[in-house]
Formats: structure tokens, C-alpha cells, sequence
């Protein structure tokens, strides 16, 4: 059951890391104007900025940085690779760039996860030495040392992944609160869920935003790891908790909704999938999906029908959730 489990955790756990701002979404840069924008959010703008300037210079590592962040939001494959090249531009010229060492690795990261195992097994090397080089270059630097504790946990041990390397990662971070909340993604890895979820709830982030994401995204991921374990009483406190502390992101309700499906309470799940829907983070998150399965609970076919079809032709949602939609929408036409 557990191996079960955390098989049917990984690609949660991958969703959770873009769902709530991506590697680490904020406090990234260094450049305050380019921080400044992804902190409101004018990604638009971000981008244009960040793409002229790596136009006028290709070693402009905060820029490189901003285009890799931006590759990440989204499924397109051409982006990626053309962020992977500015960053293998960028380190050409300026081999010590930490944020270039980092923008490589988690975009071809995530790009080789896309395009299958062969792609995983030619670029887990380039990947691993990669995040490696941004935290030893930059050991002070959180986003790098997320990224390289997410990288042995979430890596085989013949590609190099180890939880004890993790944990030794976790350890030598910076700051008492940096060991901490990374602590509990070691926790929440081995699926010792109330462990993790009492050391993100104890964690004093202060000002650093970027710490205060990822403990947002694991006691979600834990929630979710709650539910999977058939705890719903226990997971509803971690997503009430996540709605209050950030009203205006989408993953609380979302929760919330989950826990009233499994409650057996589908006029509750839709309200809070509806309010899903009006906040930040819906974009990736299977709300029609749910939405659809909650309906048909009730009877109410005819929105259901609605709901997965948007679900199917966004293409958004696992493999798994769009193979089912795709199922009970053509069980619900069959029908009438």
C-alpha cells in the first residue's frame, strides 16, 4: 500500500511545485525590478523585459533566470527548449552564474519528464550536475537548495537520487528556517504526513516569500496525502488552514472541495470548486474534472456533460483524470 501510494504521490507532488508559483515562484531575483514584476504578477511584461534583455546580452543571468521561470508555466515544449538554450548560451560566457546553473536544470528537467524515459535518462546527469552547481555557487540561495533536495528525493538511485543525500542537503541549509521546512518535504517524501505537516506548521518563514511557497505547496501535497490515505477528517484542517492564511489562492478551496467529495457532500464540493475556480491557480488545477464528477453525483448531467468536455479539450489535467472524463462523458452521451 505505501509503495502503492507514493507512486500515485510523485505527480501530485510535481503539480504542487508549479500550481502555487512554480520552483520557488518568489524571491528569486536578485534584480529588485524583475522581482517586482513577478510579485504582481505582470508576467507579460516580465517576459518582454527579460527576453530583450538576454537579446542584448546573452550572460544577463537574472533575465535568463526570468525566460526559464516563464518556460515553466504551461505545456510548451518549444519555450522550454528555447530556455534551455538561452541557458546553455548564458553559461558559456559566464560558467559561475548560479541562476543560469538553475534555470538549466529545472527546465530540462521538467522538459526530459515530458518527452519520456529515454529523455529522462539522457539529461538526469546534465540536470543533477546542474542544481548542484547553482547551490555550491550560491549556497545562501534557497530556490537552488529546494531544487537540489526535490532532485534526490524525486530522482532513482541510479540516476543519483537518495534520501539520506536530501536530508544532508536539508541539513546544511543556511537558515534554521530553511532546514526546517526542507525537513518536511523529506517527511512528506517518505509519507510520514503529520510529521511534515508539524514541522510546516511550526516554520517561522519570516520575510523570505520563497520559503513561505514551498511550505504552502508541501502541507497541500500533505493534505492531498491524507486524503490518498483515506484521512479526510485529518486533511480538511491542512486546506481550511491554506484558505485562510491565502484567501486568494486556489488550492485551499480546492482541498476543501476533495474532502466534501469524499464526505459524500457534492453540493458543497461544487460551491467550493466554483470558488476554486475565481482565484489564483485554477489554471492547473482538474476543476472541471471534479466539477463534472460532482454533478453527475446529483443528477445535474446536463452541466456535468458541459464540465468535461471544457476538461478534455483544455488537455491540461494527468493522463489518468482526462482517460476518465473522456469515459464518463461518452457514458453520459450514451445515455442521453
Amino acid at each position: 500500500m505505501k509503495t502503492k501510494l507514493r507512486f500515485a504521490l510523485r505527480p501530485l507532488l510535481a503539480a504542487a511545485l508549479l500550481v502555487l508559483g512554480g520552483a520557488a515562484s518568489a524571491q528569486v531575483f536578485r534584480d529588485n525590478a524583475l522581482q517586482a514584476l513577478l510579485d504582481a504578477e505582470r508576467h507579460a511584461e516580465l517576459d518582454r523585459i527579460a527576453l530583450q534583455r538576454v537579446t542584448a546580452q546573452a550572460d544577463d543571468a537574472q533575465a535568463v533566470l526570468a525566460l526559464g521561470l516563464s518556460a515553466l508555466r504551461g505545456n510548451d515544449a518549444p519555450r522550454r527548449e528555447a530556455a534551455i538554450q538561452r541557458a546553455e548560451a548564458c553559461l558559456q560566457k559566464a560558467p559561475q552564474a548560479a541562476p543560469c546553473h538553475y534555470a538549466l536544470g529545472t527546465v530540462l528537467g521538467v522538459h526530459a519528464m515530458s518527452q519520456g524515459m529515454l529523455k529522462i535518462a539522457a539529461s538526469v546527469g546534465t540536470v543533477k550536475e546542474s542544481l548542484l552547481q547553482a547551490m555550491t555557487l550560491d549556497p545562501q540561495w534557497y530556490p537552488a537548495r529546494s531544487a537540489v533536495v526535490e532532485f534526490y528525493l524525486m530522482a532513482p538511485g541510479f540516476a543519483g537520487g537518495s534520501v539520506a543525500k536530501a536530508q544532508e542537503a536539508a541539513r546544511t541549509a543556511a537558515k534554521p528556517e530553511q532546514q526546517q521546512a526542507l525537513e518536511a518535504r523529506v517527511a512528506l517524501h517518505e509519507e510520514r504526513f503529520d510529521a511534515a505537516l508539524k514541522l510546516l506548521h511550526e516554520l517561522r518563514p519570516g520575510a523570505d516569500s520563497a520559503l513561505a511557497d514551498d511550505a504552502a505547496q508541501w502541507a497541500a501535497a500533505a493534505g492531498f496525502g491524507l486524503l490518498k490515505a483515506g484521512r479526510a477528517d485529518a486533511a480538511r484542517p491542512v486546506f481550511e488552514r491554506l484558505l485562510q492564511q491565502r484567501p486568494d489562492q486556489a488550492i485551499g478551496a480546492y482541498g476543501l472541495a476533495r474532502v466534501a467529495t469524499d464526505a459524500n457532500a457534492p453540493a458543497e464540493a461544487v460551491r467550493l470548486l466554483q470558488q476554486s475556480a475565481k482565484l489564483k491557480g485554477a489554471e492547473n488545477l482538474p476543476l472541471d474534472y471534479r466539477l463534472g464528477i460532482a454533478l453527475q453525483v446529483q443528477g445535474q448531467n446536463d452541466a456535468a456533460r458541459a464540465a468535461y468536455d471544457r476538461f478534455i479539450k483544455a488537455g491540461r489535467g494527468a493522463r489518468s483524470a482526462l482517460d476518465d472524463a473522456k469515459k464518463r462523458l461518452a457514458a453520459l452521451s450514451a445515455n442521453g
